[in-house]
């Protein structure tokens, strides 16, 4: 009853509260195997035009590409400040159940698990896991590029959208591991919704740390939340696949001239970074 009242009267305060737990909660396991379950997906969809057979004549390269995917910001970032790559791969829990989930997902009975996980009620759950699982991935890159590069607010930023998108930096090295060569395909030449948000959520996390934001850390991190699976609805739901591009459109116009943006914004590609579930051509 005492937590009905305080529902009732404080609504901010609730709404710190949630922010709090969010921030908190262990992401091990229902956050983490929604991402494995959808990375593994999207690996299995990916490799449709490899052949009938790929998955049963190439099964490490499907269990690689599984694991690079799976924790792709991981392998990105350690690259890039200095860690050794493959230093995840110790966390044997984390190898072992992205390898159990691969596994039913390519091999299981009757392709139970591959059939559930497509089915649009349960994809939109798991998506919408993933996306507080990329919440808490870009906080904490922050809090742990800060504290390695104090007052770097390039690399900052930078450790916060690998850790949000880190597959778009991935998906050429990953592709070539199953074989398949699509140069075009990669987050610095057609920067797609999942890098830009990762890059905006962590600049505000940032302008609120620094005090440029006077709103309180639980309430930002919330509305991070509460604003990627939203998108993440709509992008799942609707044939669009970057609710951003109305917003920027009218800057990209003033800064970069009149390009092309009406073909981003009504592709779908079936891949995990735009949230759906089957492959469709482009408009």
């Amino acid at each position: 009853m005492a937590n009905a009242s305080v529902l009732s009267s404080d609504p901010a305060k609730v709404a710190v509260q949630i922010g709090r737990y969010l921030i908190d909660v262990d992401m091990f396991p229902v956050f983490l195997m929604a991402h494995f379950s959808i990375a593994c997906l999207m690996i299995r969809e990916d490799s449709k035009d490899l052949g009938p057979k790929f998955r049963q004549n190439h099964p490490m390269a499907s269990w690689v590409s599984s694991i690079l995917t799976s924790l792709a910001g991981v392998f990105v970032t350690n690259f890039l400040f200095g860690t050794a790559v493959v230093d995840i791969i110790k966390e044997d829990k984390l190898i072992i159940v992205v390898t159990i989930i691969w596994y039913f997902m390519n091999y299981g009975p009757f392709d139970l698990l591959f059939k559930i996980v497509r089915l649009p009620p349960v994809y939109m759950a798991l998506s919408l896991l993933q996306e507080n699982l990329r919440a808490r991935c870009i906080f904490q890159g922050l809090q742990q590029a800060t504290k390695a590069y104090p007052g770097a607010v390039i690399i900052v930023l930078l450790a916060g959208v690998i850790n949000g998108n880190g597959y778009g930096y991935v998906r050429i090295v990953e592709r070539l591991i199953r074989g398949k060569w699509i140069p075009g395909s990669n987050d610095f030449l057609e920067v797609t919704y999942f890098a830009k948000s990762s890059l905006y959520a962590s600049a505000a996390f940032m302008l609120q740390r620094s005090g440029l934001i006077a709103v309180k850390e639980e309430l930002v991190y919330l509305s991070v939340v509460a604003v990627f699976m939203i998108f993440r609805v709509l992008i799942t739901v609707t044939p669009y696949k970057d609710p951003l591009l109305p917003i920027e459109r009218p800057a990209a116009r003033l800064l970069f001239g009149v390009g092309d943006m009406r073909k981003h914004a009504g592709e779908t590609t079936g891949k995990i970074e735009n949230g759906k579930i089957e492959s469709k051509k482009k408009r």
